[in-house]
């Protein structure tokens, strides 16, 4: 057991996630309450959670080597030492750095901490088993609770100690088995008040340190030894009389239990050994109990201190009513009373308690917030006759139920809620039934109005009354307003209402209409707006930023801000003069200023447009309806996803009556129409809705081949188009370049749906992804979403105004709207908007080049800067492109790729508009590329001559276009080069398409001899050329390569000897050219490899010379490959070394013995030498043997 307390003591950190959690939880509190410096609670939190890392350091120091430690136990608190002592440094460091504009940005910083103390918290060794508390009945367990043993260990040191370790905790028990998974396990079973303590025998003595004074011990033994005994019961001779008083207000955004969406919710309360119920409200998410529960004699053990800071807690559970069967519970919460003793004083600051939020757990989801105020009131000698009183109820309907005193009870006073009634969209069928005739019901706080009824939901879903209010009695303070419901009602036959959907609208403090404030038009000189003091009309003269240079880019062709163009700029560079590309303005169009001005002349949002201008609710919201039981799901957006039944469009405007001045001003002359004034009708409109299709990027595959077939479908409203024919083969990024013109109804036909589907041959096509856009707030927006406002002002080319309406038409339009007074235009280029004075330019080019007077550029000026003007000014929509995400409804949550695209609409009964923008995709110019190898040079040896044993190569340069390997070109072979010079006079011939504004080579081939269509890749435009050493009997060698980005590449030396290795490395230093811009180059380039170091270096030098012509130039003036007609290039003059050894025999001879074969040539006749002399011994021997025998 010494062991295992060790173990548990020094990972035992759920102490300092505890003080973390609490103290977040303060600072969210205090800012969602908006009371002062939060900064402040935040900065302790991070002072807290250093100090307790620098405690955790010093004791597990101490604890470290201590002896029966595993080799995991030691890892373990290694890493824990240095987790926390990074987290200590960390918090140091963000403690300095806490603002009261950085606090939300640090307290995710500080929930990161909190994530990595918990994890670091749970002990990945459980040596000593949890405790589990069984609830009996007949023999039978029938609920249990299971209490870490980590959380209840005794340490000497108490920063060691587990947080419930002595303590009197409240125990909840819960169904065992299955049956306390999911809902029903949510459902508490008993509540009990324990006393744990867990720890080392020597330690016993300890065990009833934490416990409330004021008792006696009741033991079992008697005599030695019995001290150290724990008593079988405790008698508590202390006892305190309370009275609670529970202060239920309401609850909001409750969980919806019922099939109708809404719930039949009552508060349970428990305290002690008391419960009451609060009365059961039907059909609600946001209840109004406002009641006052009374606990009378209510028994607490202990000391009046120890229950004054630590008194139970109060548990509070929501349920909902059935007719039939259980209630059904929809969550829980927890609450402290504020505790006041008989000798305290009733009254500020802490008396009588203020109401607070609470939130209400359901599992681990939130599932609302319950509005109450808690407090515990001790019963002194003189009994309840010193307590506060307590009034009668005040409202006869409500039988003997009281009612929060007025003291708690929120401060009240009456408001106007003027609501907006524009239509319901979207609404889906309820009990098999389509909807026909709703209507749609507002409530607040008892009070409430209904909407006109719509006779035909198909035909119009618009509300003929546009504006109804209705007044009603809300707290001061904003923060307690009760929410808003809106329930939608479907009017049926017999009288009968059909629930059709709600929406309970939580917060109404963006609705709450506020007067102006006078100094917020005040302009700051340093930014945009400069007062000038000299105008006798206090003008305000707008600096105009001065436009910014188009950057050039990687895949960007360069617009010159010059209207004309057309004229060549120099630039320096190493001395050198370099001439670029003259630019011919007639060669520009839409995808020139897409490529090149992203940031310049368009702007390109990376998400919705939608989500940049607020979801386009400036004056019109759109509120989801649901309907149905709410899942339990812990991704709760995704379960709501599913609830929802349709959208009700309108709006909310509140405000204090009497109503004031500025109110009544605002609201000008039409008074049915409140504080909307100047909106439009919400009669039907014909529009022409125009929608631009760029790209699509990242697609999810479709095919097993891993890609797709992607074509576009757009749905608005009764008209259905599928581009199924123009399908592009096998693309997850593909250019569509399309537009469509759509003839569409408001409000019938709103929501516009783009989706891309994947082509099949066989089969139905599979959706990819799809995007829903609703149009209907585009149009009536205050943004102006209908066609975006260039930055520039141009009667033709690729820049041309799309909007039927002029600039100078546009700005009358806004002006006479918003009532202000201009535009008035002025000589030198002035123009005059309410105050405020802009300058811009007055002159326009036509297509002949004529200049002529306009002021379409100064209107222009004052739309891109209309965010400037006050009161009416907000920012309009620019010309743009925006990035939509794909979802695809059977992934929910899943993005199936993004689609690049923009929607222009154009009201009918307005001029026409001009034809579309042409988007299409460029299509690549055919060009051809002709390399001419003359020459190479140090070309390095590799063969070893077998005669002479000179060091020769057989060099040969072999080249083709990036992609297209299978159309490699070879020269022909340079025989035994002895220095590494070859002479080759050999033309290549590329023919190629070229992408220019992509900078890409195109190439159209099938993936397999089984595809059924072509497959388009883009790659970068680059030549490379290798040489090699030919081999007759064996694989050729490979010499050196070079790779040239014909875009950019370094220029040609222009001898051999100037030729080097640093033209590729030090590519910096050296001029760079671009054959699209040269047309004709010529030059050496190194040959490059790696060596054994895997280093470049310097293996041959080629002379080349590289010409790009267009497809019909070079049909005019054809050349032929190699040396062969038209125009063939001269044989080169080569020297005749491949019979080297015939002309000089000698040196060859001499080469053979004394250098290749020199120790061959002694073996060879040793060998001879002996093979002689045993010949001659052979023949020599018969006759020299007769001579011996005869004698002779």
């Amino acid at each position: 057991m010494d062991n295992i307390a060790d173990k548990l003591r020094c990972g035992n950190i759920s102490v300092m996630t505890c003080q973390q959690e609490e103290g977040l939880n303060d600072v969210q509190e205090i800012i969602k309450t908006e009371k002062t410096y939060p900064e402040r609670r935040l900065r302790g939190v991070l002072e807290d959670l250093s100090n307790g890392c620098s405690q955790f350091l010093t004791l597990a120091n101490k604890d470290q080597n201590q002896p029966g430690r595993t080799k995991l136990d030691k890892e373990r608190l290694k890493s824990c030492m240095r987790e926390l002592e990074s987290m200590g440094q960390q918090a140091k460091t963000i403690r300095t750095q806490v603002k009261k504009n950085t606090v939300r940005d640090k307290i995710k910083l500080v929930q990161n901490f909190l994530q990595k103390l918990r994890f670091l918290a749970d002990d990945p060794q459980h040596s000593v088993p949890d405790i589990y508390i069984w609830m009996m009945s007949n023999n039978k367990r029938i609920a249990y609770a299971r209490v870490p043993s980590k959380d209840i260990l005794y340490s000497g040191v108490e920063e060691e100690t587990g947080k419930d370790c002595g303590k009197v905790k409240t125990i909840f028990f819960k169904l065992p088995g299955k049956k306390g998974f999911g809902a029903a396990g949510w459902t508490v079973q008993a509540k009990t008040e324990i006393y744990l303590w867990l720890g080392l025998n020597r330690q016993r003595k300890d065990f009833l340190s934490g416990l409330p004074n004021g008792f006696e011990e009741n033991k079992m033994l008697k005599g030695p030894g019995s001290q150290s005994a724990p008593p079988i019961s405790l008698t508590y001779m202390m006892k305190q009389i309370f009275q609670l008083r529970v202060h239920l207000y309401q609850a909001r955004s409750l969980f919806a239990a019922d099939s109708s969406g809404l719930s039949d919710p009552f508060a349970r309360v428990f305290f002690s050994s008391h419960s009451q119920v609060t009365e059961v409200l039907n059909e609600t998410l946001c209840p109004t109990w406002d009641q006052l529960m009374v606990f009378d004699n209510v028994e607490l053990f202990g000391e009046v201190g120890e229950l004054r800071d630590d008194p139970p807690i109060i548990v509070i559970e929501i349920y909902d009513q059935d007719t039939v069967g259980k209630a059904e519970f929809m969550g829980r919460t927890f609450a402290k009373p504020i505790t006041k003793m008989a000798d305290e004083h009733y009254g500020p600051p802490r008396f009588p308690p203020q109401l607070e939020y609470y939130q209400i757990y359901r599992g681990n989801c939130a599932a609302g917030e319950l509005l109450a105020a808690f407090e515990l009131l001790q019963i002194g000698p003189n009994g309840k006759a010193d307590l506060p009183p307590i009034e009668g109820p005040t409202d006869i309907d409500r039988g003997p139920i009281l009612p929060v005193p007025l003291g708690i009870r929120p401060v009240l006073s009456k408001y106007r809620i003027e609501v907006l009634f524009w239509g319901l969209r979207d609404l889906k069928r309820v009990n098999l039934a389509a909807v026909d005739r709703p209507r749609v019901d507002i409530e607040c706080a008892g009070k409430g109005v209904q909407s006109s009824l719509i006779q035909n939901y198909k035909k119009n879903p618009n509300f003929s009354t546009l504006v109804k209010m209705f007044e009603v009695d809300l707290p001061e303070n904003e923060l307690l307003h009760p929410p808003l419901n809106i329930r939608v009602v479907d009017c049926r036959a017999f009288g009968r209402y059909t629930l059709v959907g709600n929406h309970a609208v939580t917060s109404l403090r963006k609705f709450i209409y506020r007067a102006a404030d006078k100094n917020a038009n005040d302009w700051n000189a340093h930014e945009m707006v400069l007062m000038q003091s000299s105008c006798l009309a206090e003008e305000i003269i707008v600096n105009m930023e001065p436009e910014p240079t188009v950057k050039k880019m990687e895949t960007m062709v360069k617009l010159e801000s010059d209207e004309k163009g057309g004229k060549k700029k120099k630039r320096k560079k190493g001395g050198e003069e370099v001439e670029e590309e003259e630019l011919d303005e007639s060669m520009l169009d839409w995808w020139s200023k897409y490529f090149a001005s992203i940031e310049t002349l368009m702007e390109v949002y990376p998400k919705e447009l939608e989500n940049e201008f607020d979801y386009f609710e400036d004056w019109l919201h759109s509120f989801n309806l649901f309907r149905g039981k709410a899942g339990d799901d812990e991704d709760q957006n995704v379960a709501d996803e599913d609830r929802i039944i349709g959208k009700f469009k309108g709006s909310l405007c509140m405000y204090k009556v009497p109503v004031a001045d500025e109110i009544q001003r605002e609201m000008g002359f039409d008074s049915n129409m409140g504080m909307f004034q100047n909106i439009p009708t919400n009669d039907p409109i014909n529009i022409l809705v125009r929608v631009y299709i760029i790209r699509a990027t990242d697609l999810h595959p479709a095919d097993i081949n891993g890609k797709a077939d992607p074509y576009i479908a757009i749905k608005l409203g009764k008209s259905d188009i599928k581009d199924k024919e123009n399908y592009i083969s096998k693309q997850l990024n593909p250019i569509f370049g399309k537009s469509f013109d759509i003839e569409a109804t408001f409000p019938m036909d709103s929501t516009l749906t783009v989706s891309i589907y994947d082509w099949d041959l066989v089969g139905t096509d599979d959706l990819i992804g799809e995007t829903k856009l609703d149009l209907e707030n585009r149009y009536y927006t205050k943004h102006r979403a209908t066609c975006g406002i260039p930055s520039k002002y141009s009667i033709h080319g690729y820049n041309v105004w799309r909007d039927p309406l002029k600039p100078t038409q546009v700005l009358a339009k806004l002006c006479k709207d918003g009532k202000l007074d201009g535009p008035h235009y002025g000589p030198g280029g002035r123009v005059k908007v309410a105050n405020h004075v802009f300058f811009g330019p007055t002159e326009i080019e036509d297509e002949n080049g004529l200049k002529k007077q306009t002021d379409e550029h100064l209107a222009l000026t004052v739309l891109n800067h209309w965010e400037d003007i006050p009161r009416v000014g907000c920012k309009l929509i620019p010309e743009h492109v925006e990035t939509r995400p794909l979802l695809n409804p059977d992934k929910p949550g899943i993005e199936q790729g993004r689609i690049e695209m923009w929607v222009d609409m154009f009201p009918k009964d307005m001029p026409a508009p001009g034809p579309a923008i042409d988007i299409s995709p460029r299509k690549p110019k055919k060009f051809e590329l002709r390399v001419i190898i003359w020459s190479t040079d140090e070309v390095i040896l590799e063969d070893d001559d077998i005669f002479t044993g000179e060091k020769s190569s057989d060099i040969f340069v072999r080249g083709w276009l990036k992609g297209q390997q299978e159309d490699k070109q070879d020269t022909d072979v340079h025989y035994h080069s002895l220095t590494g010079e070859g002479l080759f006079n050999w033309r290549f011939i590329y023919p190629f398409d070229y992408l220019q504004a992509e900078e890409k080579i195109v190439l159209s081939k099938k993936e397999s001899m089984f595809a059924w269509d072509e497959t388009e890749y883009k790659i970068p435009a680059r030549l490379n050329l290798q040489v090699w050493d030919a081999d007759h009997f064996s694989a050729d060698d490979f010499l050196g390569a070079i790779e040239l980005d014909l875009n950019r590449f370094p220029r040609g030396a222009k001898t051999a000897k100037q030729c080097s290795i640093n033209m590729i490395l030090n590519e910096q230093d050296v001029p760079m050219v671009s054959i699209f811009k040269q047309r004709r180059i010529k030059g050496w380039w190194p040959f490059l490899a790696r060596d054994e170091n895997d280093e470049l270096e310097l293996t041959g030098k080629v002379e080349a010379e590289l010409q790009l012509v267009t497809a019909e130039e070079a049909e005019k003036s054809p050349v032929g490959e190699g040396r062969n007609e038209p125009e063939p290039l001269e044989k080169p003059n080569r020297p005749d070394t491949a019979f080297l050894w015939f002309l000089m025999p000698f040196k060859a001879i001499k080469n053979l013995v004394c250098n290749q074969y020199f120790w061959l040539t002694i073996k060879l006749v040793v060998a001879l030498l002996l093979v002689l002399i045993l010949g001659l011994f052979i023949y020599s021997m018969p006759g020299y043997m007769v001579k011996k025998l005869l004698g002779a």
